[in-house]
């Protein structure tokens, strides 16, 4: 489906369904197919973006709750995660900014660990690309000590040190 826009549901305006309906350029259909890794690696450099809750300093993704407390739906971030990168030329990336205020603080959302109860909605090895707005690391193939860095690289220059001396403390480092 090259050069297509393919999906599995929509919303938005009536000028948006007006634009979709019959439209030679857009294909619909169910998930089991729009969501299977196989179909999306067929896609010739197929870039996947997804979000993300939260990382940790392993490189794993929380993308559908944080403790106890579901967000949404894991939906289909780890078939297009895998599918993107089985895609010739193609990337996978998951995209977060690198934190938060919450009650007037700020917050991290790379951390050396998730909170007790938190799903991995995506595991280390199938992630790629990790972006923030402190910069992207391809973390594919580099060591546990190199992805540690990299990753605190990507945090708020406020966690930095903190997530140092924890990775330190933790042996990661």
């Amino acid at each position: 489906m090259d050069g297509m826009s393919v999906f599995s549901f929509s919303a938005g305006t009536q000028e948006m369904y007006d634009f979709m309906d019959h439209n030679p350029e857009i294909y619909g259909a169910p998930f089991p197919f729009v969501n299977d890794a196989r179909n999306i690696a067929k896609n010739s450099r197929m870039i996947s973006i997804n979000s993300a809750m939260a990382v940790d300093l392993y490189g794993e993704v929380a993308a559908d709750a944080m403790g106890y407390n579901q967000q949404s739906a894991v939906g289909g971030q780890l078939d297009f995660v895998r599918g993107a990168q089985w895609s010739e030329g193609g990337k996978s990336i998951i995209a977060l900014s690198s934190s938060f205020m919450k009650n007037g603080r700020r917050r991290s959302k790379i951390s050396l660990q998730f909170a007790p109860g938190t799903p991995v909605t995506t595991p280390r090895g199938d992630v790629q690309y990790i972006a923030t707005e402190y910069g992207c690391v391809n973390l594919k193939h580099l060591n546990m000590s190199d992805r540690v860095r990299a990753l605190i690289g990507l945090a708020h220059p406020d966690f930095r040190d903190q997530l140092t001396q924890e990775a330190r403390d933790a042996g990661l480092i």
